[in-house]
């Protein structure tokens, strides 16, 4: 089991290159991973978003090690308020400022438009997540 050590070397929203290092393959095995779900991921507009705390877990999973304890809840959001901006979206999905808004235009990121605000509610966004994830079932 990898430790805190390792980890905190890595920011909480990985590269496919990220990805790529911790596995010890090539991109083209991540990619092909991502496609096929092994690797937990959301697709949004064509962008892979690949959370730290989602690969962690999953490889904590398939570990041949007795776990300490119960499976940890993953909650991408937990560290965020009930009303998200496009700064902390930036921050969440590590991209840039043109990028964030272009989603939060075309309704990508469900969101409401107030004077010249955007204001996404972390609910909303849970549900596009869980949407958005190449771990939901095919009847979901």
């Amino acid at each position: 089991m990898m430790d805190d050590e390792y980890w905190d070397t890595y920011p909480e929203t990985l590269t496919t290159s990220d990805v790529a290092k911790i596995l010890h393959v090539g991109k083209p095995a991540v990619f092909a991973r991502l496609h096929s779900g092994i690797i937990p991921t959301h697709q949004v507009v064509g962008s892979w978003i690949v959370f730290k705390v989602e690969v962690r877990a999953w490889l904590d999973s398939t570990s041949n090690q007795v776990p300490v304890g119960p499976a940890a809840v993953v909650d991408v959001l937990a560290a965020y308020g009930d009303e998200l901006n496009y700064r902390d979206l930036m921050v969440l999905f590590d991209k840039t400022k043109p990028t964030i808004y272009r989603w939060l235009q075309t309704g990508e990121i469900p969101a409401y438009h107030v004077e010249n605000r955007w204001i996404v509610h972390k609910t909303q966004l849970r549900q596009r997540l869980q949407e958005t994830s190449n771990q939901r079932g095919d009847d979901e």
